[in-house]
């Protein structure tokens, strides 16, 4: 892995360790044991992410960090277009599977 690729990565891992504690979050020590990283570069990584609206500190509980709704609805966007193609491809699928006669 080069160098110039770490910051991302630690990034994503940042993702994939929020993942599924949405209500209760994770403290700034919790992300960097498991990102492997110091809790000073992974602040810095949650403030990018927060500022991008995809992390946030739970109000009233600073000290926890969660993902943001706006993640939440980039994945509903994803399935709200799937759902379109779906359909599309259903209502194909009926046209060219109907009998002639």
């Amino acid at each position: 892995m080069s160098a110039s690729n770490q910051p991302t990565r630690r990034t994503l891992r940042l993702l994939f360790a929020l993942q599924g504690h949405t209500f209760e979050g994770l403290r700034l020590k919790q992300l960097a044991d498991a990102v492997q990283a110091s809790p000073s570069t992974v602040l810095r990584d949650l403030e990018v992410l927060a500022d991008e609206g995809i992390a946030e500190r739970i109000p009233g509980r600073d000290e926890y960090w969660r993902l943001s709704p706006r993640l939440i609805q980039l994945a509903r966007a994803h399935e709200q277009e799937m759902a379109r193609v779906r359909q599309r491809l259903d209502e194909t699928d009926q046209r060219y599977s109907r009998n002639p006669n």
